[in-house]
């Protein structure tokens, strides 16, 4: 049986094992097996990747570490996301507040710094929004999902 890693990084055994081939066309195969898998990547000059597997295609988004570990935290990646408020990713210290109640900031724009697992993580805004109440106040230590900031 074949061992693979997941995306935490713990060990995952495969029921057959898998070989990976590029031809002398520069097309890869994926052997699970006895099935052979074309596959074949594009990259747009947007940063996304177009792949088919077999044929069928669909459409990746190249991710850092930064983004894997904010996905995994649950923290939002688009405006349409974005809440009311702006909760605790995690639990964690409020080192500094960069916002207080009636700031108007821009998408991006930092509101707190939290530290969690000895790093500073700087929360900001996902889209643009005005600040109505600041909950908390700079070395308070919070739970994940506390309510740090509201949004009008």
């Amino acid at each position: 049986m074949a061992e693979f890693l997941d995306p935490q990084g713990n060990a995952v055994k495969a029921s057959e094992a898998a070989t990976l081939h590029c031809d002398a066309q520069g097309v890869w195969w994926v052997r699970i097996g006895t099935k052979n898998h074309r596959i074949e990547v594009h990259q747009e000059p947007s940063g996304r990747f177009d792949l088919r597997v077999n044929g069928s295609s669909g459409e990746l988004k190249k991710y850092g570490l930064r983004e894997q570990l904010m996905e995994r935290m649950g923290i939002a990646d688009s405006v349409d996301e974005a809440e009311k408020n702006l909760c605790a990713p995690m639990p964690g210290k409020v080192l500094e507040i960069r916002v207080k109640a009636g700031d108007e900031l821009a998408s991006g724009e930092a509101l707190i710094v939290l530290e969690a697992m000895k790093m500073e993580n700087v929360l900001a805004a996902q889209g643009d929004v005005k600040v109505s109440a600041v909950h908390v106040e700079a070395g308070e230590s919070v739970e994940k999902g506390a309510v740090l900031v509201e949004f009008a």
